[in-house]
Protein backbone atom coordinates (compact mmCIF):
# COMPACT_ATOMS: atom_id res chain seq x y z
CA UNK A 1 0.00 0.00 0.00
CA UNK A 2 2.84 2.34 0.70
CA UNK A 3 4.24 1.84 -2.71
CA UNK A 4 0.97 3.08 -4.24
CA UNK A 5 0.58 6.17 -2.02
CA UNK A 6 4.08 7.48 -2.50
CA UNK A 7 4.01 7.75 -6.34
CA UNK A 8 0.52 9.22 -6.34
CA UNK A 9 1.52 11.77 -3.69
CA UNK A 10 4.57 12.76 -5.73
CA UNK A 11 2.51 13.18 -8.88
CA UNK A 12 0.03 15.43 -7.02
CA UNK A 13 2.87 17.57 -5.66
CA UNK A 14 4.41 17.93 -9.11
CA UNK A 15 1.10 19.00 -10.67
CA UNK A 16 0.20 21.56 -7.98
CA UNK A 17 2.31 24.46 -9.32
CA UNK A 18 0.47 24.18 -12.61
CA UNK A 19 -2.82 24.86 -10.81
CA UNK A 20 -1.61 28.12 -9.31
CA UNK A 21 -2.60 31.31 -11.06
CA UNK A 22 0.09 33.44 -12.69
CA UNK A 23 0.82 36.77 -11.00
CA UNK A 24 2.43 39.73 -12.69
CA UNK A 25 5.13 40.91 -10.30
CA UNK A 26 7.98 43.18 -11.32
CA UNK A 27 11.21 41.53 -12.26
CA UNK A 28 13.99 41.39 -9.70
CA UNK A 29 16.63 41.83 -12.40
CA UNK A 30 18.46 45.12 -12.95
CA UNK A 31 16.40 47.90 -14.50
CA UNK A 32 17.60 49.78 -17.56
CA UNK A 33 18.37 52.89 -15.53
CA UNK A 34 20.58 50.85 -13.21
CA UNK A 35 22.72 49.74 -16.14
CA UNK A 36 23.65 53.31 -17.10
CA UNK A 37 27.02 54.70 -15.98
CA UNK A 38 27.09 57.11 -13.05
CA UNK A 39 28.82 60.46 -13.43
CA UNK A 40 30.89 61.05 -10.30
CA UNK A 41 31.50 64.62 -9.12
CA UNK A 42 34.94 66.04 -9.76
CA UNK A 43 37.17 66.31 -6.72
CA UNK A 44 39.81 68.61 -8.22
CA UNK A 45 38.65 71.73 -6.42
CA UNK A 46 36.54 72.87 -9.34
CA UNK A 47 33.77 73.86 -6.96
CA UNK A 48 33.49 77.54 -6.27
CA UNK A 49 35.41 78.61 -3.18
CA UNK A 50 33.28 80.05 -0.44
CA UNK A 51 34.84 82.33 2.13
CA UNK A 52 34.51 81.61 5.82
CA UNK A 53 31.39 82.80 7.60
CA UNK A 54 31.79 86.37 8.87
CA UNK A 55 31.05 85.43 12.48
CA UNK A 56 33.52 82.56 12.33
CA UNK A 57 36.17 84.76 10.74
CA UNK A 58 35.75 87.23 13.60
CA UNK A 59 36.17 84.46 16.19
CA UNK A 60 39.23 83.12 14.39
CA UNK A 61 40.79 86.59 14.22
CA UNK A 62 40.22 87.04 17.95
CA UNK A 63 41.92 83.71 18.69
CA UNK A 64 44.92 84.60 16.53
CA UNK A 65 45.14 88.00 18.24
CA UNK A 66 45.04 86.29 21.65
CA UNK A 67 47.86 83.96 20.62
CA UNK A 68 49.91 86.91 19.34
CA UNK A 69 49.32 88.83 22.58
CA UNK A 70 50.34 85.70 24.47
CA UNK A 71 53.53 85.61 22.38
CA UNK A 72 54.40 89.16 23.47
CA UNK A 73 53.87 88.18 27.10
CA UNK A 74 55.94 85.03 26.53
CA UNK A 75 58.83 87.06 25.09
CA UNK A 76 58.89 89.24 28.20
CA UNK A 77 59.00 86.16 30.42
CA UNK A 78 61.63 84.64 28.14
CA UNK A 79 63.97 87.59 28.63
CA UNK A 80 63.78 87.32 32.43
CA UNK A 81 64.08 83.52 32.34
CA UNK A 82 67.12 83.74 30.07
CA UNK A 83 68.77 86.18 32.49
CA UNK A 84 67.98 83.90 35.45
CA UNK A 85 69.38 80.87 33.63
CA UNK A 86 72.51 82.90 32.82
CA UNK A 87 72.96 83.79 36.48
CA UNK A 88 72.51 80.13 37.47
CA UNK A 89 75.23 78.92 35.07
CA UNK A 90 78.04 77.31 37.02
CA UNK A 91 76.13 77.18 40.28
CA UNK A 92 75.15 73.87 41.80
CA UNK A 93 71.76 72.23 41.63
CA UNK A 94 69.72 73.52 44.55
CA UNK A 95 71.56 76.83 44.85
CA UNK A 96 69.54 80.02 45.19
CA UNK A 97 70.35 81.05 41.60
CA UNK A 98 69.34 77.60 40.29
CA UNK A 99 66.04 77.73 42.20
CA UNK A 100 65.35 81.24 40.86
CA UNK A 101 66.05 79.99 37.33
CA UNK A 102 63.67 77.05 37.84
CA UNK A 103 60.96 79.45 39.00
CA UNK A 104 61.59 81.66 35.97
CA UNK A 105 61.26 78.63 33.68
CA UNK A 106 58.02 77.68 35.37
CA UNK A 107 56.73 81.19 34.83
CA UNK A 108 57.86 81.02 31.19
CA UNK A 109 56.04 77.74 30.69
CA UNK A 110 52.90 79.24 32.22
CA UNK A 111 53.14 82.14 29.78
CA UNK A 112 52.46 79.63 26.98
CA UNK A 113 48.88 79.29 28.25
CA UNK A 114 47.36 81.89 25.93
CA UNK A 115 48.76 80.12 22.89
CA UNK A 116 47.60 76.73 24.14
CA UNK A 117 44.12 78.09 24.84
CA UNK A 118 43.87 79.62 21.36
CA UNK A 119 44.99 76.34 19.75
CA UNK A 120 42.45 74.38 21.78
CA UNK A 121 39.66 76.79 20.84
CA UNK A 122 40.58 76.43 17.17
CA UNK A 123 40.47 72.65 17.50
CA UNK A 124 36.99 72.95 18.98
CA UNK A 125 35.93 75.13 16.05
CA UNK A 126 37.35 72.58 13.62
CA UNK A 127 35.34 69.77 15.21
CA UNK A 128 32.06 71.73 15.29
CA UNK A 129 29.78 70.42 12.51
CA UNK A 130 28.49 73.95 11.91
CA UNK A 131 31.95 74.84 10.56
CA UNK A 132 32.23 71.94 8.13
CA UNK A 133 32.08 74.11 4.99
CA UNK A 134 35.33 74.08 3.00
CA UNK A 135 35.80 77.84 3.35
CA UNK A 136 35.41 77.63 7.12
CA UNK A 137 37.84 74.73 7.39
CA UNK A 138 40.38 76.53 5.22
CA UNK A 139 40.26 79.62 7.47
CA UNK A 140 40.54 77.47 10.61
CA UNK A 141 43.49 75.55 9.16
CA UNK A 142 45.31 78.76 8.21
CA UNK A 143 44.88 80.19 11.71
CA UNK A 144 45.87 76.88 13.28
CA UNK A 145 49.09 76.83 11.23
CA UNK A 146 49.95 80.35 12.41
CA UNK A 147 49.28 79.49 16.04
CA UNK A 148 51.21 76.21 15.69
CA UNK A 149 54.27 78.19 14.56
CA UNK A 150 54.01 80.39 17.65
CA UNK A 151 53.59 77.34 19.88
CA UNK A 152 56.56 75.58 18.28
CA UNK A 153 58.79 78.63 18.81
CA UNK A 154 57.71 78.84 22.44
CA UNK A 155 58.34 75.14 22.99
CA UNK A 156 61.80 75.41 21.45
CA UNK A 157 62.66 78.40 23.66
CA UNK A 158 61.57 76.61 26.83
CA UNK A 159 63.49 73.48 25.83
CA UNK A 160 66.64 75.45 25.03
CA UNK A 161 66.59 77.30 28.35
CA UNK A 162 65.84 74.11 30.29
CA UNK A 163 68.74 72.40 28.55
CA UNK A 164 71.10 75.23 29.48
CA UNK A 165 70.06 75.02 33.13
CA UNK A 166 70.52 71.27 33.51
Amino acid sequence: MRTIILPSLLSVLLLMPGCASQISAPSLGPRAVEKQPIDMPLMDGSEAEHPADAALATRIAALVAAAQAGQKDFLQHQASASAAVGRAAGTGVGSDAWIAAQEALTSLDSARGATRDAAAALDALREDPANAAPGNQKAIDAAAAEIAQIAQAQSSAVGELSGRLN
